[in-house]
C-alpha cells in the first residue's frame, strides 16, 4: 500500500513536469499566433505554423548537419576545457587559499564583461574558429570555477581530517570523498553551463559569421542578411532544441548515477 502511495506521487510529479510546461509552451504559441495574425505581415512577424514548416523542412537541407555539427562541436570543446580548467584550479585554491585570492579579481571581471564586447576584441587577434571556442571558454570558467570551489570548500572538514588520521592515499580521498561530495554541484553546475556555453558560442558565430555560414550562428546571421524571418526563427529554434538536449543529455547521466548508487 505505501509502496503504490510512493507510485501515485512519483505518477503526479511527473505528469506535473510536462503538464505546466507544456501549457506554459501552448500559451506562448497562442500569443505568437495572434500577434502574427493581428500583424498581417508574414515577412515582419511569420505565423508559429510558417515557422515549424522551415524548421522540419531543415534537416533535409544541405549542409544542416554539419552546420549543427560544427556548434556542437566547439561548444563541447568550450565546456570541455572549462570544466577541466575549473575543477583543476578550485581543488588547488580550496587546497592553498592565496591562489584563489589570487584567481577572485579575475574571475568577477570575465563575470562582469560584456559578451558582445569580449567577442569583437578577440576577433581581433584570433582566428575565427578558435575566437569562438575561446569565447565559450571565458563566459563558462568563471561561473564553473566559483560553483566548484564552493562545493569543494564545503566538503566535511571531519571526513578530510579522518582521512589523514588513518592516512588514506590522497586518489582515493579524491575517489571516496571529495567526487561524490561534490557530484551534485558538478552535474547541476554542467547542466547550466553547457547550454550557456551554446548560446555563446552562436552569439559569436553570429557576430563574426565565421566559416562562411557552416554553423548555426553562421545559418542565422545569413538569414538575417536575406531578411527571412521564418528560416531565422527555425535556425533559432534548431539552437534552443539542441541546448535542451545538452541540458537533458547532463540530467541524463546524473539520474543514471543516483540509480546506480541506489542498487550499491
Amino acid at each position: 500500500m505505501k509502496k503504490l502511495r510512493v507510485d501515485k506521487k512519483s505518477a503526479v510529479a511527473i505528469a506535473s513536469n510536462i503538464i505546466y510546461p507544456l501549457i506554459g509552451l501552448g500559451l506562448a504559441l497562442a500569443v505568437w499566433a495572434v500577434a502574427a495574425k493581428v500583424r498581417g505581415d508574414a515577412l515582419m512577424l511569420p505565423t508559429p505554423a510558417a515557422v515549424f514548416k522551415s524548421l522540419f523542412s531543415l534537416g533535409g537541407e544541405k549542409g544542416f548537419w554539419t552546420a549543427v555539427g560544427t556548434s556542437i562541436g566547439r561548444t563541447l570543446a568550450s565546456f570541455c576545457l572549462s570544466f577541466v580548467s575549473a575543477l583543476v584550479l578550485a581543488a588547488v585554491a580550496g587546497m592553498f587559499r592565496p591562489l584563489h585570492r589570487a584567481l577572485s579579481p579575475i574571475v568577477s571581471i570575465l563575470r562582469a564583461a560584456p559578451t558582445v564586447a569580449v567577442i569583437l576584441i578577440l576577433y581581433a587577434f584570433m582566428d575565427s574558429d578558435a575566437m569562438a571556442i575561446v569565447v565559450g571558454f571565458l563566459i563558462a570558467f568563471p561561473i564553473m570555477y566559483s560553483s566548484f570551489y564552493t562545493a569543494i570548500s564545503t566538503v566535511d572538514k571531519d571526513l578530510i581530517d579522518m582521512a589523514r588520521l588513518y592516512k588514506v592515499r590522497p586518489l582515493d580521498r579524491v575517489t571516496r570523498i571529495y567526487l561524490p561530495c561534490i557530484a551534485d554541484c558538478l552535474f547541476d553546475t554542467s547542466r547550466a553551463t553547457l547550454s550557456l556555453t551554446l548560446k555563446v558560442v552562436v552569439a559569436a558565430e553570429i557576430i563574426t559569421s565565421i566559416a562562411h555560414s557552416n554553423s548555426i550562428g553562421g545559418k542565422i546571421h545569413a538569414a538575417a542578411g536575406y531578411e527571412e524571418l521564418s528560416y531565422l526563427l527555425a535556425w533559432t529554434m534548431v539552437a534552443i532544441i539542441f541546448s535542451f538536449a545538452l541540458e537533458w543529455t547532463v540530467a541524463a547521466l546524473k539520474k543514471i548515477r543516483e540509480v546506480a548508487i541506489c542498487r550499491k
